[in-house]
């Protein structure tokens, strides 16, 4: 029996202590960095003014939050982060179920869906300035056409955080449509045939089967997408670099890159770093705590 019980605990130890050196080593990397950088964030350190880092503590954190502007970059990320990854979600699930549903050139309208989200940020923000061009662009030829007046896209202070977040949702909606299409296929076939027996209707379906099996997916995706909108840079930066009309579009990572970065305070980008940091994570830990009221619920 003793025999039995340590060749099975052998199986099942036995991959993990295959894998620990490399987890061990990943480890080491990156709690040395992350404990690097934020002994950087409690230094003033301006390399070109000062070679040596001198030791401030927490003062780079009190400057921050008593900066008015940090805290305007601050709910300049959340507004950008909310509207475009909800319109993400909706447009991504109408465009799964669309495609998930589609009988002809599957295939081609996959790929031309997924266009978008092949092309690297910087080229799409490159782009779009093209295209909003108050002179020249596309989008206002369109509305002089249709005899609309034309609009200053990324030169309005009141346009221009709504333009880039049309731009981010152009962008990264294939991405959740990719992930939601892949969960729509795998989904089992008898939940909705018992469903269907007893009568169910295409929203309740939609409601009560799709969207509860879908659920972990969907946390994934939301989170994937918080994360990455929240530290949104390439595109923001070709679009409306220095923050845009009146500091509209001054998001916290355009907030480190032109307060911090670029005069070389590393003592202040490592800081500014850092809270970038602690907010996506307290995001992180809202949408899981959120979702998983939610699934107890139901």
């Amino acid at each position: 029996m003793k025999m039995v019980n340590v060749s099975k605990l052998k199986k099942v130890v036995a991959p993990y202590c295959w894998v620990l050196p490399a987890i061990a080593v990943l480890i080491g990397i990156m709690g040395y960095s992350w404990a690097r950088g934020f002994l950087i964030s409690l230094t003033d350190w301006r390399p070109m003014v000062r070679p040596i880092a001198r030791y401030i503590g927490l003062k780079n954190y009190s400057d921050l939050f008593s900066d008015p502007l940090f805290r305007h970059s601050l709910l300049v990320s959340c507004v950008f982060t909310v509207g475009s990854v909800s319109a993400q979600m909706v447009l991504g699930f109408i465009g799964a179920l669309l495609l998930h549903k589609l009988r002809f050139l599957k295939g081609a309208a996959r790929t031309a869906a997924l266009i978008p989200m092949m092309l690297a940020p910087a080229v799409a923000g490159l782009i779009w300035k093209l295209f909003m061009d108050m002179d020249f662009g596309i989008l206002n030829y369109f509305l002089t056409t249709l005899g609309l007046p034309e609009l200053g896209w990324i030169a309005d202070k009141n346009l221009v955080l709504p333009s880039i977040i049309m731009v981010d949702v152009w962008q990264w909606t294939p991405f959740v449509i990719l992930l939601l299409l892949a969960g729509l296929e795998s989904l089992p076939e008898d939940p909705y045939e018992a469903a269907q027996l007893d009568g169910a209707t295409r929203p309740q379906l939609f409601w009560h089967i799709t969207v509860p099996l879908l659920r972990p997916l969907i946390v994934i995706v939301l989170l994937f997408r918080v994360t990455f909108s929240f530290r949104a840079f390439d595109t923001i930066l070709l679009l409306a670099r220095g923050g845009g009309p009146g500091n509209n579009a001054l998001t916290i990572s355009m907030y480190l890159y032109e307060r911090a970065y670029v005069p070389f305070r590393l003592g202040m980008t490592a800081a500014v770093s850092y809270v970038i940091l602690g907010v996506t994570l307290i995001m992180g830990i809202v949408i899981l705590v959120l979702t998983r009221g939610g699934r107890e619920s139901a």
